[in-house]
């Protein structure tokens, strides 16, 4: 392996459009957030108070993942230490944020970077605090005291949740209320199709546009990518339809480095239904008691992994797949028929009214369940303050990639990760400045999709993407596999109409190819990238990649070495 960019044979358009983004209606703000799940929704709250601000999300308002968000906010807080532990033998009462890291740590199976995840643990106090004043209602076990449970790879029960399993749900209103309280325009149904780059590379707008195709500029002294994951690249995802990749895309266009892609979590126990996206069901449920059982009713996770059935997501995934793969079955068995229907009843209500709708009674019978692609490690590279490395552009929640989670991320650190970063980029705009001025002429950046009605199909190719990643790019990956991939990715179109679904799926073919790139070039096994014909971790690989477009719209890849834990407490 080398430290020196290595240039792969790949032509991607480096813009969405050919129009030049100067001859769009304009409007100026201080800072542009795209994005209104929990990371855009707490960034546009944290931001210094008088600057300008507009929130940009292609869909309404609550519509994003972050309802989907069952389990929890896994946090260390004074408030939620005396709280009951609910299941025998969890572990001792007491915690600390050094556990939480420790956690994180061992759930990232040595790629995290640890001065992150410091950051993380040590300020997720103030983070739930926030939420808070915010106006969350968490969960109470007691006067004054938060209630929490436990969760695969953590060692102690620091979940925090609200509503039972409607953490994600609760979050979301209550910061939806707070934005409008606190007046932040909001353009809803306004699709970012590209940043726009000055002279210097800098990012200083976006384009966006709207329900009916009229496209507009926004002229902007900060841009923060809160868009979320790509979960739509699977054909089984727990990611709602809006899951497209769409800010990390634009971000490779404009010349940003990605890190981390080939690290997918596939969840463990979704439930197997055909619908689209898939309902979740919480590793709380777990926590609580829950076995995974295949369909002669044996334990899966027997003998598996020292914790069980609260192995970390990656484990239970791959012996999930196995036992499904040796038995020819679809499904397994979730069973929950040993918890007191009363306790099921009072901590997951919305998911056990989402299995009673499909005809399954979880308090009497198992619920099957099979692994759906879930959260995407990788993203858009930033450093501590959420700054890329594109001057200008910061990135927050799914879309970014700070470090935290390295090769798995550890169960209910992603809500936490949002509110956290977020109040980081608010201070560091603060610090910075975000005054929008005349946006210089747009450098000149390679090769460009047509703006036209190109031959590219968007839902025939992103049906075929999907089945793709799915057979060579999920939970077990080989060489062989990959290679296929990656030649079917380049037979694929990459431009198509412009609207929409067909910014949507060149996004989506964007992603893919390079999540294949660094998948092929990781000859391991780590975390949740599993490759059968690497299925060991390697000490030569204990390292990070990188990725980004060159001019020319080539792929470029490079390393990115990561300290140890006793390295970065120096």
């Amino acid at each position: 392996m080398s430290n020196l960019p290595e240039a792969r044979e790949a032509s991607l358009p480096r813009r969405l459009l050919a129009a030049d983004p100067d001859r769009l209606p304009a409007v100026e703000v201080g800072v542009l957030v795209v994005g209104s799940g929990v990371a855009g929704l707490s960034t546009a709250l944290a931001l210094p108070r008088g600057t300008s601000v507009l929130l940009a999300t292609k869909g309404r308002l609550g519509e994003g993942a972050t309802r989907y968000a069952q389990g929890g906010i896994a946090a260390v807080t004074p408030a939620g230490l005396a709280g009951p532990t609910r299941r025998a033998g969890a572990g001792k009462q007491d915690d600390s944020a050094g556990r939480h890291l420790d956690d994180t740590l061992a759930a990232g199976a040595g790629l995290c970077d640890p001065v992150a995840v410091r950051v993380l643990v040590e300020e997720a106090d103030a983070a739930v605090a926030d939420l808070r004043a915010r106006g969350v209602r968490f969960d109470q076990a007691g006067e004054g005291l938060l209630a929490r449970t436990l969760e695969g790879g953590h060692s102690r029960p620091r979940i925090l949740h609200a509503g039972g399993d409607a953490t994600g749900a609760e979050i979301e209103r209550a910061l939806v209320a707070a934005v409008g309280d606190a007046g932040v325009p909001v353009a809803e149904h306004a699709f970012l199709v590209d940043l726009v780059t000055g002279t210097d590379g800098a990012v200083v707008g976006a384009v966006l546009a709207d329900e009916a195709g009229g496209r507009s500029l926004v002229r902007a002294g900060a841009v923060v990518l809160a868009s979320g994951g790509a979960g739509q690249l699977w054909t089984d995802t727990t990611n709602p339809a809006l899951s497209t990749g769409d800010g990390m895309a634009a971000a490779l266009r404009a010349g940003a480095d990605l890190a981390d892609l080939e690290f997918v979590q596939f969840h463990p126990t979704a439930l197997h239904v055909p619908v689209d996206p898939r309902p979740l069901i919480s590793e709380a449920m777990r926590g609580e008691g829950a076995v995974l059982r295949d369909l002669d009713g044996e334990l899966v996770m027997a003998g598996r992994h020292p914790r069980g059935d609260l192995a970390p997501r990656d484990v239970v995934t791959r012996a999930m797949a196995a036992r499904m793969a040796a038995s020819g079955a679809a499904h397994l068995w979730l069973d929950a028929t040993d918890v007191p229907a009363e306790r099921l009843e009072r901590r997951f209500p919305t998911i056990l009214a989402r299995c009673r709708a499909a005809g399954i009674e979880p308090t009497s019978a198992p619920i099957p369940v099979s692994p759906a692609a879930h959260y995407l490690m990788g993203g858009i590279r930033t450093d501590l303050h959420g700054r890329t490395s594109l001057p200008g552009l910061y990135a927050v929640g799914e879309a970014a990639c700070t470090g935290v989670h390295g090769a798995n991320r550890l169960a209910s650190n992603s809500l936490l990760e949002g509110v956290v970063f977020a109040a980081r980029i608010g201070r560091a705009i603060a610090t910075a400045g975000a005054t929008a001025g005349a946006a210089p002429p747009e450098r000149p950046a390679g090769p460009a999709a047509p703006d036209g009605a190109p031959a590219g199909d968007p839902a025939a190719t992103r049906a075929a993407l999907r089945r793709l990643m799915t057979s060579s790019a999920g939970v077990l990956r080989s060489a062989r596999g990959l290679g296929a991939a990656a030649e079917a990715l380049a037979g694929l179109p990459t431009a198509f109409p412009a609207r929409p679904d067909g910014w949507e799926t060149a996004n989506l073919v964007q992603l893919a190819t390079a999540l294949v790139e660094l998948a092929t070039r990781r000859e391991e096994s780590r975390g949740a990238h599993w490759r059968e014909d690497f299925p060991d971790p390697s000490e030569a690989w204990r390292v990070r990649q990188m990725v980004a477009l060159a001019p020319d719209g080539a792929l470029v890849t490079g390393l990115l070495p990561l300290p140890s834990l006793a390295e970065a407490a120096r």
